[in-house]
């Protein structure tokens, strides 16, 4: 019973320390900038698990956060030549990309339009 509750001692110990350090509070410490960028939404994944993207006009990918509402929004804007404004979270250097993240990190949308020259 002692050698019992030791382990579970160490057992939560060790989970508080690898929660403590999980990268919950991300997006608060990146360092994120406001980008306006032009494009078209892309789809990725494979059906029925797909997400959204947004490549500009350099072939540039970025991943989109946003609510699921404007996501839906956005969907259907697909093939529409759009501008994106929002927060851009870029991928820490020498890092992966991250879950539904492109290369050209991740937009946080604040607001969206079809584009006009």
């Amino acid at each position: 019973m002692k050698l019992f509750c030791s382990l579970t001692v160490v057992f939560v110990a060790l989970s508080l320390s690898l929660f403590s350090f999980s990268g919950r509070d991300k997006v608060e410490s990146a360092k994120l900038e406001p980008v306006t960028v032009v494009g078209q939404i892309g789809v990725y994944g494979n059906e029925p698990h797909t997400w959204l993207g947004f490549v500009d006009n350099k072939g540039v990918e970025y991943g989109l956060e946003a609510s699921e509402a404007e996501l839906n929004e956005l969907r259907n804007l697909q093939g529409i030549l759009l501008e994106i404004s929002g927060l851009l979270e870029p991928v820490p250097e020498g890092q992966p990309a991250g879950f539904q993240t492109l290369s050209g990190g991740k937009i946080h949308v604040e607001k969206y339009h079809p584009y006009k020259d």
